[in-house]
């Protein structure tokens, strides 16, 4: 059973519209906040300072509907509650993570926006890699190529090594955020940590559909 609006989602949202009220509280009006950063870790996007600390809240109220939404209408959502549901929490903390760090540049506090994302990008990895084995051929989450929801056993296999890697690409991810400054390497590496579990997952996949087919 998936709760979009489980105890911890629901604290992560009151966590995030306290920080918020924070920011209208400690950052002077009239300031302009950072809200979008390029590959080299700059700013290169500023919204006013209510714009910008109400967008992070309206990232999560968005999440919750497309979920939802997506819920509604899939038949097969329950056999991907585990995935669903990890990747509803950790996109909430997202929300949660650029309203704090937002909040922190308005006081002048210097933190990196670019390491924070990359970071909380890397807990996903971990949460979602360790639910991923977890899951059953569905129509909502997960490595959703015909060769993994035709069979079962593939999917579950599929699953199994997907999710591993993504906990492995999650953990190397983490230890980049803290260790690399925000540039280009740093993106790369949160592309890679992101794409590389899901094509590698996808190719055994498709290597186990064709031996099951000559056997």
């Amino acid at each position: 059973m998936i709760r979009l609006l489980s105890p911890l989602n629901l604290a992560l949202v009151a966590a995030t519209v306290l920080a918020a009220i924070a920011g209208f509280v400690l950052v002077p009006a009239g300031v302009e906040l950072p809200v979008h950063w390029n590959v080299h870790g700059e700013a290169d996007w500023f919204l006013p300072r209510e714009l910008a600390l109400i967008l992070p809240l309206g990232l999560q109220l968005a999440t919750v509907v497309l979920f939802a939404l997506a819920l509604r209408f899939a038949p097969s959502a329950k056999s991907g509650s585990a995935i669903v549901g990890a990747a509803i929490t950790t996109l909430l903390l997202i929300g949660l993570v650029v309203e704090a760090v937002t909040v922190l540049i308005g006081t002048g506090v210097p933190v990196s926006m670019v390491q924070a994302i990359v970071g909380v990008l890397a807990v996903m990895l971990l949460v979602v890699g360790n639910a991923l084995p977890k899951s059953q051929p569905n129509s909502v989450a997960g490595v959703r190529i015909p060769s993994t929801l035709a069979d079962a056993g593939n999917w579950q296999a599929t699953h199994r090594l997907t999710g591993a890697l993504a906990m492995i690409s999650g953990l190397a991810l983490l230890i980049a955020a803290l260790l690399l400054p925000p540039g280009a390497t740093l993106f790369a590496s949160a592309i890679a940590a992101v794409l590389l579990p899901v094509i590698v997952g996808a190719v055994y996949s498709l290597s186990r559909a064709r031996r099951a087919k000559r056997s």
